[in-house]
């Protein structure tokens, strides 16, 4: 398990422990664990012997802590490898996870706006659909409505209108209607033989009129008939009071009666005249209701002038009037 940083930082400030003196008592046997030759040994002094073994001694000692500190540059160097390691891993996953987080905020945001986009369009053909049936339902109900006035119509207006020119055509002949036909047609080929060309907007009723044959048409009287189509045109005329669909205007005195000598004989005459003789005369000079008091000056170019005039116009501010008081002395 890869250690911390301050568990490292322990390990390289461990100050290092060197080993204490000892005392030899065979310096042969001692000489024999370091593998120095016995014959080199015996013909040396006991103190080229002692320098060697000393000197031995402390180059194993420098190659044993060269060992031990390249040992433990190497374990530093791994356990800094493994925290390089792990903490490059903890970023990666770090990294990864941050990735997977705004893949996946941006999945949820698109299935949103597809949601949203996907209800607007459901809403919209629910509302389509409603309104499809609004106007089915309004079309069938316009469509009944005039059905229900087309039966009304023919059954009230053009039944009634047909029925009686049926029986006014019923009450005569055929013979008769085709022989005045005749007639009619004879006199428009004479007057056409004799002039060359007959002219509809000039009629000369005592050599040929062409408008008789329409004044002797077939003609029927009807009550008032209620149409269905007109029915607010005629409501509209029942309560203004109108009958017969005549525009009655509103009463007015004729123009020709307002002349002095026939105003007075009409309605307004009389009424006028009962009110000039319940009235007293009075005379405008002596009444203060009629007095008029701009006539006698109202002239554009000769007007008042003077200081007068011009006090009336503008009149002066009130005076005041200043009082004194006497003060009155205190003798101390």
């Amino acid at each position: 398990m890869p250690f911390g940083h301050s568990s490292m930082r322990e390990e390289m400030n461990r100050p290092k422990e060197f080993p204490g003196y000892v005392k030899v008592q065979n310096e042969a046997l001692f000489l024999s664990l370091f593998g120095e030759d016995e014959a080199g040994a015996e013909g040396a002094s006991p103190q080229s012997r002692s320098r060697d073994i000393k000197g031995g001694y402390f180059k194993k000692m420098q190659a044993r802590e060269a060992a031990e500190k390249k040992l433990e540059e190497s374990v530093v160097r791994k356990k800094r490898f493994a925290q390089h390691k792990e903490n490059v891993d903890r970023q990666m996953k770090e990294e990864t996870r941050k990735v997977q987080e705004k893949m996946a905020e941006i999945r949820r945001r698109k299935d949103e706006k597809y949601r949203a986009l996907r209800t607007d369009i459901v809403k919209g053909h629910v509302l389509a659909d409603d309104i499809g049936h609004f106007l089915e339902n309004h079309h069938a109900a316009q469509r009944t409505k005039v059905k229900k006035q087309y039966d009304t119509w023919n059954d009230e207006i053009y039944g009634t209108i047909a029925s009686k020119i049926t029986s006014e055509l019923d009450s005569k002949s055929y013979r008769d209607i085709h022989q005045a036909k005749l007639k009619h047609y004879d006199k428009f080929l004479s007057i056409t033989n004799a002039k060359g060309s007959v002219f509809r907007d000039i009629i000369i009723e005592s050599e040929y009129d062409p408008l008789e044959p329409n004044r002797n048409s077939i003609k029927v009287e009807t009550e008032v008939l209620k149409d269905p189509v007109k029915r607010s045109v005629q409501r509209t005329l029942e309560e203004k009071g109108i009958s017969k669909d005549v525009v009655r205007p509103r009463e007015t005195l004729n123009v020709l009666e307002w002349a002095t000598g026939k105003i007075e004989a009409t309605p307004h005459g009389f009424f006028a005249k009962m009110m000039s003789e319940n009235r007293k005369p009075v005379n405008p000079t002596k009444s203060k209701t009629m007095e008029s008091r701009v006539f006698h000056c109202l002239d554009q170019y000769d007007i008042a002038r003077g200081r007068k005039e011009l006090d009336k116009e503008f009149p002066q501010g009130k005076k005041t009037k200043h009082t004194q008081k006497k003060e009155a002395l205190v003798l101390s």
